[in-house]
């Protein structure tokens, strides 16, 4: 094999290793964060993860960023829990600029009820 097939060889192999280690941009992981239910965490997936992760909006990141949820103290994650409920509550979140684009990922009344259920069973 000539030298530049083992040079392509060797970068394609590289690739493909540091691949399997990469999180994609806009990809949302598989399994919810510590004391996220099921439940709520596909209403977050569908609903807040776009802007509220590494890979979000830096400002709405900053606020709550659940790829950072498990960092977060059990008062921080309650604050964020109460904000979250309260801003779903309102209709605040997600923003309005965002359900133009992304209609389907506006949570239905049934599930701002849940993720204040999931805030009530937490805040015990």
């Amino acid at each position: 094999m000539k030298k530049s097939g083992l040079v392509f060889l060797a970068l394609a192999c590289a690739l493909i290793i540091f691949g399997a280690f990469i999180k994609p941009a806009g990809s949302t992981p598989t399994d919810p964060p510590q004391n996220i239910p099921d439940s709520v965490w596909a209403i977050v997936k569908k609903s807040c993860y776009d802007c509220h992760s590494n890979d979000g909006n830096s400002m709405a990141a900053g606020k709550l960023n659940f790829d950072k949820w498990d960092e977060y103290s059990p008062d921080k994650q309650l604050a964020k829990a109460l904000d979250m409920c309260d801003e779903v509550q309102k209709g605040k979140m997600p923003p309005s600029k965002y359900h133009k684009n992304n209609p389907e990922a506006v949570p239905t009344d049934a599930e701002a009820v849940r993720i204040c259920n999931w805030v009530k069973q937490i805040e015990k």
